[in-house]
C-alpha cells in the first residue's frame, strides 16, 4: 500500500475475513492510517495469528479480533451484539467474507452455505449494524464479491440452488 495522508484515527472499522486474503490487505491498510480495526475470523486461531501480524506490521494496537460463522443466523446476531457492547461507533464495514462450495450443503438454519455466508449473512449484519452506521457518519458499508460466478448459471427460482 502506498503511503497516503489520510488519518483514520478515532475511526472504527470491522472487516468480515479479515484473517486473510483481500479482507486481511484491508484491515492491514487501515490499521497503518490509524483506524480502530475490528477483523471477523470463522476461526478463532486463525484471527487471532492475523490479530497479532496486523498489529505488528502496522504498529497499531487498536486491532481486536472477533469470531462469528456468517453462514449462522445466530452467530451474525451475537457477532452484532458483542460489537455493539464493545464498540460505540462505526464508520466502515467491509463486508468480504466468502465462500464457494462445489456442491449444496446446508446450514444450521437450513440454508445453503455459499448463499448463507455471502449474502445473507452480510445483508444481516449490514441491518444489525445500521443504526451504528447512521450515528457515526459519515460512514461507509462496502461490499466485496469474486468472480467466481463467472460461467455460473443462476435459478432465481431457487436462491438456494
Amino acid at each position: 500500500m502506498e503511503d497516503s495522508n489520510v488519518d483514520m484515527t478515532g475511526k472504527t472499522c470491522l472487516v468480515t475475513g479479515g484473517n486473510s486474503g483481500i479482507g486481511k490487505a484491508a484491515a492491514l491498510g487501515l490499521a497503518k492510517l490509524g483506524a480502530t480495526v475490528v477483523i471477523v475470523s470463522r476461526d478463532k486461531d486463525k484471527g487471532e495469528a492475523a490479530l497479532l501480524e496486523i498489529r505488528t506490521l502496522s504498529d497499531n494496537k487498536n486491532v481486536d479480533a472477533m469470531v462469528a460463522d456468517l453462514s449462522s443466523q445466530d452467530s451474525v446476531r451475537e457477532l452484532a451484539h458483542d460489537f455493539k457492547a464493545r464498540y460505540k461507533q462505526l464508520q466502515v464495514l467491509i463486508n468480504n467474507a466468502g465462500i464457494f462450495l462445489p456442491k449444496r450443503i446446508a446450514t444450521v438454519d437450513g440454508l445453503e452455505t455459499t448463499f448463507a455466508t455471502n449474502h445473507l449473512g452480510h445483508f444481516l449484519l449490514t441491518n444489525l449494524l445500521l443504526d451504528e452506521l447512521k450515528a457515526s457518519a459519515p460512514s461507509r458499508i462496502i461490499n466485496l464479491t469474486s468472480s467466481a460466478h463467472f460461467g455460473q448459471e443462476m435459478s432465481f427460482d431457487d436462491l438456494q440452488d
